[in-house]
């Protein structure tokens, strides 16, 4: 016995039966298969170009709902700054009307300012 097993490699006309794979084809699939080809690859194609035109259209409307929060918040402080400057004191003037201005000419210089009148 010098370890080599008879069997192996298998004698001429000696059939391997137990590990036999018998392959069988349906015509109609195969057909299929084979014609296939350019239609599978049109539609994979029109997947993509469906992927791209959503992503797309997804990036844009994240860049306007940015900039309209940008508009919103900008539109704010700028309210918010107006509601500052007309807030009104006990005479009903605004504090930019309380506080003095200066308006200068070549020879004259004015200043209007506001004065409490007590009665």
């Amino acid at each position: 016995s010098s370890g080599i097993n008879a069997e192996w490699p298998l004698r001429p006309g000696k059939k391997n039966r137990e590990t036999k794979v018998e392959l069988k084809f349906d015509d109609k699939d195969r057909t299929e298969y084979l014609t296939g080809f350019r239609r599978r690859k049109s539609q994979r194609k029109e997947k993509a170009k469906q992927d791209n035109e959503r992503l797309l259209k997804e990036a844009r409307d994240r860049i306007k709902r940015k900039a309209r929060e940008e508009k919103k918040k900008k539109l704010e402080e700028i309210m918010e700054s107006f509601d500052k400057i007309s807030k009104e004191n006990k005479d009903g003037l605004t504090e930019y009307e309380m506080e003095p201005q200066v308006f200068e000419d070549e020879s004259t210089t004015v200043t209007v300012a506001a004065i409490e009148l007590t009665s």
